[in-house]
């Protein structure tokens, strides 16, 4: 008797012990989640503002007292069809990828590419382009109470939201993993989120505005082929010269490579009289090679590089020389297969650094059909002093490319960061 009664209290107190544990991990969750919301708020709350300046007139803007939200925002009068056939095809892709991506965000099974079987279902491709047409079917109303101010504006986006967020809760529904419950609620942010940004961005005249002023479009285009090649080719000269510094021996090699470095005490304003000397005698002025090729090795790229290749084994390449084969094969194979959060880091940061050049465009450029979109933005300061708002837009919209290339590479940029940081 006394030892089915000690049964029983041990039973009782490791169940109340279980009930705190789990007490306390929910309480935790429910508390990181809390501050992640609190966090992401300080810092998306800058940009939150830089967007109502960019939508509200600054005269306007300034008598309204600075408010939380935006004022006297011009709409266009149209349709999600409306705007031209490469202009719609463009919007329909953006918002079709979009919806892939939460798709794939929201799935348990991970990359695209590896489970493309689990991920690629018919409810998700439901929820994928069910998305698409139910957005831009149902965004054409909304517009349009925009643009006339009838008052029906907030019923429409309602509504909006709710046909988006149907499509999505089929995708996001996921038996085992997600209930319906939390799928309806992973819908309705989704839907919000898609409809208010659509709704900003596609509605808004000012968009218009900074694309046609000082040629953006055409200088985004200059400097996005402009950093492409720049990035191309400093990683490739950087993972060609890394090699050599760490698998091959020739004389004088770590004077070199010191060499290499003793290029990073040197800033771009030291050798920036001289640099354009030589590019007037080749006759670069006004060219992309002017603007790539001074740029086509990186120290900082080298030195990362190979501090990733020289934490390879050596009984790796021993094994590759065993069976035969040379120093491509292990370079392609091995090494920068080894190292390729690294290698992608550095890519986000060539493409980063080439992006945001503005000293040495601005000093072989003379002509405006050649700038950049560094001094395409400088041009529209000047030229849209009594509309600042366009100016904010258009520094909005150049900052898009950034913010999709940081999205696509942020797998590896971690890996990169904390490469070395576990063993």
């Amino acid at each position: 008797m006394t030892t089915e009664l000690l049964d029983d209290v041990v039973e009782t107190v490791l169940a109340d012990g279980q009930v705190r544990s789990s007490l306390r991990r929910i309480v935790g969750v429910i508390g990181q989640y809390a501050l992640l919301c609190v966090l992401s708020v300080v810092v998306l709350a800058p940009l939150f503002m830089t967007l109502i300046q960019a939508l509200s007139p600054p005269l306007a803007y300034i008598d309204a007292g600075k408010p939380l939200h935006p004022v006297e925002v011009a709409w266009k009068d149209r349709t999600w069809f409306t705007g031209g056939a490469w202009s719609v095809l463009l919007r329909t892709a953006v918002i079709l990828a979009a919806f892939a991506w939460l798709q794939r965000v929201g799935s348990p099974h991970g990359s695209w590419l590896r489970h493309a079987r689990e991920i690629a279902t018919v409810r998700r491709l439901v929820a994928i382009v069910g998305g698409t047409v139910t957005l831009t079917v149902l965004l054409g109303p909304v517009f349009g109470s925009l643009h006339a101010a009838d008052g029906r504006t907030a019923g429409l986006f309602f509504l909006a939201v709710a046909g988006v967020a149907v499509t999505q809760t089929i995708g996001f529904h996921e038996p085992g993993h997600r209930s319906v419950p939390v799928a309806i609620l992973d819908a309705l942010a989704v839907s919000v989120v898609a409809v208010a940004a659509a709704m900003v961005f596609v509605g808004a005249t000012v968009w218009t505005q900074s694309w046609a002023s000082s040629g953006l479009g055409e200088a985004m285009l200059r400097s996005l082929t402009m950093s492409v090649l720049i990035t191309v080719a400093q990683v490739v000269t950087a993972i060609l010269a890394a090699y050599a510094f760490v698998f091959l021996d020739f004389p004088f090699k770590r004077i070199l490579f010191a060499a290499a470095l003793a290029t990073l005490l040197l800033p771009l304003e030291v050798t920036l009289v001289g640099n354009i000397a030589l590019i007037r005698q080749l006759g670069w002025i006004d060219s992309m090679q002017g603007l790539v090729l001074p740029f086509a090795a990186s120290a900082m790229g080298i030195f990362l590089i190979r501090q990733g290749f020289r934490g390879i084994p050596k009984d790796i390449q021993d094994a590759v020389r065993i069976d035969g084969h040379g120093h491509l094969t292990f370079l392609t194979r091995f090494a920068i297969p080894l190292n390729r959060p690294v290698i992608a880091s550095f890519t986000v940061i060539s493409a980063l650094a080439a992006w945001n050049q503005y000293l040495w465009p601005r000093s072989i450029i003379e002509t405006d059909a050649s700038n950049t979109l560094q001094i395409a933005l400088r041009s529209n300061i000047s030229e849209n002093i009594a509309q600042a708002n366009v100016t904010v837009a258009a520094a909005l919209v150049s900052a898009v490319p950034v913010a999709v290339m940081l999205v696509a590479f942020q797998r590896h940029i971690i890996r990169g960061l904390t490469a070395g940081a576990v063993k």
